[in-house]
Formats: C-alpha cells, structure tokens, sequence
C-alpha cells in the first residue's frame, strides 16, 4: 500500500480517478462497484478529505453539500467488491 503522508502520491492518484457527483446511492454504489483496489483506496481518501471539508465549512447550504456527496462517496467505497 502507497503512503499518503506526502500527498504526491495522492495526489498522482487522484488524477487518475474521476469521482462523479452523485445523485442517488444507487448511482453511488453501482460506481463503487466498478473500482479497482487502488482506485478504492484513492476513493476512501477523497471521502476523508471530503469529511473534513465538510465540518470545517461555515456555510450551512455548503456545509450539507459536501456532507451529502461524503455521504455516497461512503456509499460508493461500500460498494466496493475486491476481486
């Protein structure tokens, strides 16, 4: 497994992995499903970071929507079926 603590590697990653916004859990969980393991692991990352976002933004309409796409990112990574 890749360390996070610089963020390069991260950051490498996530390029590589295009989240959607989603619109419903179904939507979220059918994505999730299709990922590879180390898209998975970029996918849990991006939903902490999403996570924090979210409790950290003063804005309440803001703040709901960050929680809510964290929300079905968790779903997504749920989803999630190593092969």
């Amino acid at each position: 497994m890749k360390k996070w603590h610089n963020g390069a590697a991260y950051t490498k990653a996530l390029k590589k992995l295009f989240v959607p916004i989603f619109v419903s859990t179904e939507e979220a969980r059918e994505w999730g499903s299709q990922l590879n393991a180390k898209q998975h692991a970029t996918l849990l990352k991006t939903q902490w970071a999403m996570s924090k976002t979210a409790c950290a933004e003063p804005n309440l309409q803001r703040k709901i929507n960050f929680a809510t796409q964290s929300q079905l990112m968790r779903e997504a990574a749920e989803a999630f079926a190593p092969a």
